[in-house]
């Protein structure tokens, strides 16, 4: 009955961290295991690194790993030798941890397409064959799921984040801020938020491509979706692994972007800018983007913080294109107004 209640709860969640945490939970109860770890691989520059996502040890609740881990304290791949042979041959291995007195598994996580992550299991002895097949079970579970929700979740073209998803991966973003840090586990580096800068903010781009109307007219759809598909890899290049990359529709795109100093998220749009400026998309040769954002305050509303964005870049088209401009920055200056919510009442920032 307890598995039954277990896929039952697999099944309902809509977001793939929680769906991580259950299946972590899952497998620890199911299995009575002193340890267990759920990680991502994440990819930046050629190099794989490690992200906790779940982990959990005997007498100690499920910990969640902070989803604004830096990309560059994360543990590469490279540094867990065991972990890449697996990552490389898609087959669990069998490892024993003489410092703990400890059988340990590791199983490879794929969607499907690849390795997408590794199980981590610690035990008394080694997993039975019964215990084995339940843990093959739950991540076919997961890999098949977890289709379901790329399926609804994604854009088709460009595989980023489709709209209806803006709104919950919003409040998750701002949620963020009241989780508990993740306590150590008896393993390696685990991934940890640390201190925050005090003067780090939420933020929101919206991004659009400039006349990509002409784009579509003058060659055609098909080079103005090979367009769309180019700047998606370019944003992906770009923002960090926890960020979260929508194409809103058409042109249009937007940008959740985690805790981030003024300077630090001026600099990384800018960074975008000029590496589309600088690309040469094939046969349309150069094309440009503008780009508007705005900081996003616990308990802002997602179209409250989409209107500043959108209202930013709007003052960057029709003052040039090809630029960068800040909603804060435009209304110091008295170059637009204060937003107002849906109530009436003036928004604070």
């Amino acid at each position: 009955m307890f598995l039954i209640d277990s896929v039952a709860d697999m099944t309902g969640k809509r977001d793939r961290d929680s769906l991580e945490v259950t299946v972590a939970s899952v497998l620890f109860e199911l299995l009575g295991s002193r340890r267990l770890a759920f990680w991502r691989t994440v990819e930046q520059g050629g190099m794989r690194r490690l992200h906790l996502r779940a982990g959990l040890r005997a007498g100690q609740p499920v910990a969640v790993s902070a989803p604004e881990a830096d990309f560059d304290e994360l543990p590469a791949l490279d540094s867990r030798p065991e972990f890449r042979a697996c990552f490389e041959s898609g087959a669990p291995l069998r490892l024993s941890d003489s410092n703990n007195d400890m059988f340990c598994h590791v199983y490879p996580v794929s969607d499907d397409h690849e390795v997408i992550g590794l199980l981590e299991v610690g035990h008394d002895a080694y997993l039975n064959d019964e215990q084995e097949r339940l843990v093959g079970g739950m991540l076919r579970i997961y890999r098949n799921y977890l289709a379901i929700l790329d399926y609804g979740e994604h854009d088709e073209l460009t595989g980023l984040l489709n709209r209806k998803t803006f709104e919950s991966s919003f409040e998750r973003m701002l949620s963020q801020d009241a989780l508990p840090d993740m306590p150590a586990l008896d393993i390696e580096w685990v991934g940890r938020r640390g201190t925050a800068d005090p003067y780090s903010q939420h933020w929101i781009a919206v991004i659009d491509i400039d006349f990509f109307k002409r784009i579509n007219d003058r060659f055609g759809h098909l080079y103005g979706d090979e367009v769309l598909l180019l700047l998606a890899r370019l944003m992906r290049s770009t923002f960090r692994t926890s960020d979260k990359l929508f194409r809103f529709g058409g042109e249009e795109f937007v940008v959740l972007l985690g805790r981030m100093t003024p300077a630090a998220v001026n600099a990384v749009l800018e960074r975008l800018r000029t590496a589309v400026e600088a690309f040469n998309f094939p046969q349309v040769g150069r094309v440009t983007i503008s780009i508007g954002y705005a900081c996003v305050p616990s308990g802002d509303m997602p179209s409250s913080a989409f209107d500043r964005a959108d209202e930013a870049l709007y003052f960057a088209k029709q003052n040039g294109r090809n630029r960068i401009q800040s909603y804060e920055i435009l209304l110091a200056r008295g170059a637009v107004k204060q937003k107002l919510d849906h109530s009436g009442d003036v928004e604070l920032f």
